[in-house]
């Protein structure tokens, strides 16, 4: 009774055309250009130290104390704290150093469930956790081929890895994760666009742009997807498009939000 009844409170954006939607619209659409109040309140000195204690990659030292500028990680948390209840469940799939799921923690989200194949991340978030005063339910998996999977959650988000890794693709994760999902839950997701295949050399990493073409690696961004592409691939999976937008970075990205059919 309770999880039938929970998703009933998810507050989707209204069709009609009164003033005060129009309002509401409006206000989304700001909050999406300007993400303010993502901030983790971490001292960088305390992140270096962690991350050098872990011995987890460096950069997510700077993705932590720079999280308000990366909007393709703030939009979608942001999507989940405004139009899902907070006893609802998260799963967050390469999770990294839990950075998102301890911003919707302090957003009052209790139930939060994270896995990433690193266990040095995995050990720079137990000690973000212990300092921010905030538990997560974390642990070691290969999200690509997972070996534990939650059930009955309110929203998987993936954000900042899938399309990075070679072999990849978002019809597999749709495949292999929506089965986790409670029957009104959400996929909430970032994906590079289709427009990044004109910038010249987008094949190549973008760190080796100046090297000899023959000293360049792959790109880091190993699929690119149009609005249609993700709205074919939702619908094959049983999915329709509940919210979107598109950020004007480099790469582009655009940040989805899937339900079931019929939902909404």
């Amino acid at each position: 009774m309770h999880n039938e009844t929970v998703f009933s409170q998810v507050r989707l954006p209204a069709t009609a055309s009164s003033p005060l939607d129009f309002f509401s619209r409006s206000m989304d659409y700001l909050r999406d250009r300007w993400p303010l109040g993502h901030s983790l309140r971490v001292p960088l000195n305390f992140l270096e130290i962690a991350a050098r204690q872990s011995q987890a990659p460096t950069w997510h030292v700077e993705a932590i104390a720079r999280r308000p500028r990366r909007r393709h990680v703030c939009i979608p948390c942001g999507w989940i704290a405004r139009h899902l209840p907070r006893h609802a469940a998260v799963f967050e799939p390469g999770c990294g150093s839990g950075a998102n799921l301890l911003w919707l923690a302090f957003q009052g989200f209790t139930r939060l469930n994270g896995s990433d194949i690193d266990t040095t991340v995995l050990d720079l978030s137990a000690r973000l956790q212990a300092y921010l005063g905030r538990s997560l339910n974390t642990w070691q998996d290969n999200a690509l081929t997972p070996s534990r999977l939650p059930e009955n959650q309110g929203a998987i988000l993936s954000v900042n890895w899938l399309y990075h890794l070679p072999g990849a693709s978002l019809d597999a994760f749709f495949e292999i994760y929506k089965g986790c999902l409670h029957p009104k839950g959400v996929f909430v997701f970032d994906v590079v666009s289709h427009h990044y295949n004109a910038v010249p050399d987008n094949q190549y990493h973008t760190d080796d742009w100046r090297k000899p073409q023959d000293q360049r690696r792959p790109s880091e961004y190993t699929f690119r997807l149009s609005r249609q592409d993700v709205a074919d691939m939702a619908r094959r999976h049983g999915f329709r498009m509940l919210r979107y937008t598109a950020i004007s970075s480099r790469p582009q990205r655009c940040v989805y939000m899937l339900g079931r059919m019929g939902q909404g």
